[in-house]
């Protein structure tokens, strides 16, 4: 339908999803060694993974209503003026998912194994709302302890390193042939550690570089406030309990300041450093898992997408 057609347009344009990540399937298939005749199913699971996305962004724009923005672009649900009644828009899409893999991929080998991805991939966008404190307020417990490591990891696993990372290079093995259980684990432990670390980074620049993100007022479960809770000393956490998820300028500029004196500005870029340098021996060190096996280039590729903001894997051309 037409009303159809302008929800993927503006849900779907790289000013409001960001980074293709969907790319990530027919560039990793390629690195993969995949059959060029089947690159036209590749880029068709990579708008399965585009799609669930949007649907995630429409999900979380409706719950959280006083959202606004995407990205500089206005949300779905009040540029449409529907409000609410956006999310019907979001189930549509996720629907669509289904449909366009039964449409392309009925008849492939890889249709079962891509099937159950897909499946994941909602498990993991549901999970992520329920780890949302602020979806979910009766969360939060006293002295900050809903700002916990485990539920940081979770909710980092769940809303990045899954639905970026994971869910389109399974994909891709799938759609390669490679189904053993032995590749797939390979794959997202080495995965799971690029996630992770570049959500670190991106809450150090969100604190430090680009305070705007307004994660401190909003509350967000950053690697940051998991390391201060843990440091802090009993007056340093009392305030944190009193400043951290406030609008109030001066309660965003002591928790900074709380952050300086744990040297948490210093303290997580050799963090960082330090992880990359854990990857890059990992991926030095896979094991060939049978006669095609697990790509070293693929994943320091993913890695150099990731680390650099110059890295142009997701840009370049798929089969040239």
């Amino acid at each position: 339908s037409i009303q159809f057609t302008k929800v993927l347009t503006h849900n779907l344009s790289e000013a409001v999803i960001g980074k293709r990540y969907g790319l990530m399937v027919p560039r990793s298939f390629k690195e993969l060694g995949g059959e060029s005749s089947l690159s036209e199913l590749a880029t068709v699971l990579g708008w399965a993974v585009e799609l669930t996305r949007a649907s995630a962004n429409i999900t979380a724009e409706v719950s959280q209503d006083r959202t606004m923005s995407r990205n500089g672009q206005p949300t779905w649900h009040r540029k449409s003026m529907l409000g609410p009644a956006a999310v019907n828009h979001a189930q549509m899409i996720n629907y669509s998912v289904f449909i366009l893999l039964q449409k392309y991929l009925q008849h492939h080998e890889s249709y079962s194994y891509c099937l159950q991805e897909v499946i994941e991939a909602f498990s993991h966008q549901t999970r992520g709302f329920c780890l949302d404190l602020s979806f979910n307020p009766e969360q939060q417990q006293p002295l900050l302890h809903s700002y916990d490591i485990a539920r940081y990891k979770s909710i980092v696993y769940s809303t990045r390193t899954f639905p970026t990372l994971v869910f389109p290079v399974s994909l891709a093995l799938h759609l390669a042939g490679l189904h053993q259980e032995a590749v797939h684990d390979q794959a997202k432990r080495i995965l799971t550690d690029i996630g992770f670390f570049s959500q670190v980074q991106q809450d150090y620049d969100n604190c430090f570089r680009d305070p705007k993100e307004g994660d401190i007022a909003k509350g967000r479960v950053t690697w940051l406030i998991v390391l201060a809770r843990q440091r802090a000393s009993q007056a340093q956490l009392q305030e944190l309990i009193d400043c951290y998820g406030r609008q109030e300028e001066e309660c965003v500029q002591r928790v900074k300041q709380i952050y300086y004196e744990l040297k948490i500005n210093k303290n997580i870029p050799m963090y960082i450093e330090e992880k990359i340098g854990d990857i890059e021996r990992a991926i030095q060190q896979m094991a060939k898992v049978d006669k095609q096996g697990l790509s070293q280039s693929l994943f320091f590729k993913i890695l150099g997408e990731v680390s650099s903001d110059s890295y142009t894997f997701l840009q370049t051309s798929s089969w040239d």
